[in-house]
């Protein structure tokens, strides 16, 4: 590993590919104004060097293991802390040479006593150095040091923990306020209909909100029951059993945003929606564990209404 010097190393505000744009060099606290704001991706900020062998290692599995989990929205991006005669020539070079086809900065600092307690107070200035952070679940952590695939793989899953946009463990706020999550008769929290997996919700409330973002690419009908299927980089979210609908197809929509309002259940008690999730491929398996209680906490009004009646 290669120990604390004078490093002159640029970081980003904006996202760049070395192959395709030129390399930005930014200071650290530019490196860490753009993890720290508010959002739904996970950072990946990786330190190393081109002269430092176990930096150039690690980063193919990087790459590739950060790509597999791009739906999650994680981003990684490798700053360099090559001398300042490197920069900017050499490092592209190298880069494009390399295949390292994700997001490269270089740090303008030359004092490391100063910018690496930045990132954390831990970092002696060793390379490689990685830190991850998740800024809606409040997961942060550095690494100093290699990092293997399995090692960075594992330590990536722990960091996009319950994000909302996580395929391989979706959390979301449910689509109806203080929606009650039916089971059904083997006590499975979901039941199945054809080949999807369902998470049903119940609510005295008929408004539907959005749980992710998106583009509505279908609203069917069938018979006096409405359909609406969202899609996200090729995810697709279904809510049926809808009485009306406040979307149309090719709309983008927000999280949270209100997209209709639900019918009653097949016993008219209670206002009902039906969930689905799939890729292309398959159905996703959800159950009430995926979901998060909403409490009207986005002041919309409450569209409850007596359940012999037909909804607003």
């Amino acid at each position: 590993m290669i120990k604390k010097i004078a490093f002159v190393i640029a970081f980003f505000c904006f996202v760049f590919t070395a192959a395709a744009q030129p390399i930005p060099k930014l200071k650290m606290a530019d490196v860490v104004r753009s993890f720290s704001t508010k959002s739904d991706s996970i950072f990946v900020i990786n330190f190393w060097a081109t002269f430092c062998k176990p930096c150039v290692g690690e980063i193919p599995g990087f790459i590739k293991i950060a790509d597999k989990y791009k739906k999650d929205k994680v981003k990684l991006l490798l700053v360099s802390l090559d001398l300042p005669s490197f920069y900017p020539k050499r490092i592209a070079t190298f880069a494009a040479k390399n295949n390292f086809t994700t997001n490269i900065a270089w740090l303008n600092e030359t004092d490391a006593d100063y910018f690496c307690p930045m990132i954390d107070t831990a970092w002696s200035g060793a390379i490689p150095a990685t830190i991850m952070v998740n800024t809606r679940t409040g997961y942060k952590k550095f690494f100093e040091g290699e990092l293997n695939g399995e090692q960075f793989e594992a330590e990536l899953k722990k960091a996009i923990g319950e994000n909302t946009t996580s395929v391989t463990n979706p959390k979301f706020y449910m689509p109806m306020n203080n929606a009650k999550v039916l089971e059904y008769e083997n006590e499975n929290p979901f039941a199945y209909h054809g080949n999807d997996a369902m998470v049903t919700f119940r609510s005295k409330d008929s408004t539907v909100f959005a749980v992710t973002e998106g583009k509505v690419s279908t609203i069917a009908t069938i018979d006096d029951i409405k359909v609406v299927i969202v899609e996200k980089d090729s995810m697709f979210y279904t809510y049926s059993n809808l009485k009306s609908v406040l979307v149309k197809r090719g709309d983008k929509i927000k999280a949270d945003q209100m997209i209709g309002y639900a019918a009653f259940d097949l016993d008219s008690i209670m206002p009902t929606v039906d969930f689905y999730m799939n890729d292309p491929k398959k159905s996703i398996a959800l159950s009430k564990n995926n979901f998060k209680p909403r409490k009207n906490s986005n002041g919309a009004k409450d569209h409850s209404f007596d359940p012999m009646k037909e909804p607003e």
